[in-house]
């Protein structure tokens, strides 16, 4: 498991480096069950469901590796599962669906700890059927339900939580646009992912257009 020292230390290094906040990071090791492959120098998220493992993704440490991430038994992602199928699916305030664990991780730890909320994730942009059966099966459990993937793929994630309300009838389905200077969650400064979760959290909104949005909270400041 990762920890701050022994063969373990880079990788608690890397994800300290992101902003995570030295506490809030003990407590997500545990969580996540997150380790470190020293060898490869990456950062390894169990995926698992019903407490079996069904393998794992790995995410590069070193900016200069040519492939950012790895899994395994399935080469180029899980998709027949979402991230953390067991948590997502025992409810909560508000759940966030991202691409990637790796922002999984991030809008987990900007997580107040009073806030009742759960992340969990695709594994891509492209989400299978299987893996909308997972998020269609949760709308009831939540507040809201929000699709939050990466900027560049904006559209196709505002015409996902569209289809994913009309399908449900459900209107507690909605989409986040992070900005284009936000290029995904987990790239996005500590502080300011932390206020959109906050916002996040505490909105109705079906559409957040974070670029306006953040306007409110940081009164206009940049």
């Amino acid at each position: 498991m990762l920890a701050a020292s022994g063969v373990t230390a880079d990788g608690y290094a890397y994800l300290l480096s992101r902003g995570v906040p030295a506490d809030r990071l003990d407590a997500l090791i545990p969580l996540f069950d997150l380790r470190y492959d020293d060898q490869e120098r990456r950062v390894v998220f169990p995926v698992r469901e019903g407490g079996v493992d069904l393998g794992y993704t790995a995410r590069a440490i070193d900016a200069k590796q040519r492939k950012r991430w790895l899994s395994h038994p399935v080469e180029g992602g899980h998709k027949v599962v979402i991230y953390e199928p067991d948590r997502v699916l025992a409810g909560g305030d508000t759940l966030f669906v991202v691409e990637g664990p790796f922002d999984a991780l991030m809008v987990t730890a900007a997580m107040q700890p009073s806030n009742d909320s759960v992340a969990t994730a695709f594994f891509g942009s492209l989400p299978t059927s299987e893996q909308l059966a997972y998020v269609t099966n949760a709308i009831p459990l939540y507040r809201m339900v929000y699709i939050m993937l990466d900027a560049n793929v904006y559209g196709r994630c505002r015409r996902l939580a569209q289809d994913l309300a009309k399908a449900t009838g459900a209107p507690n389905v909605g989409s986040i646009h992070i900005g284009g200077e936000n290029r995904d969650p987990g790239a996005t400064r500590f502080a300011e992912l932390e206020a959109l979760v906050a916002f996040a959290s505490a909105s109705w909104q079906t559409e957040i257009r974070w670029m306006w949005e953040r306007r409110l909270v940081f009164g206009g400041v940049a």
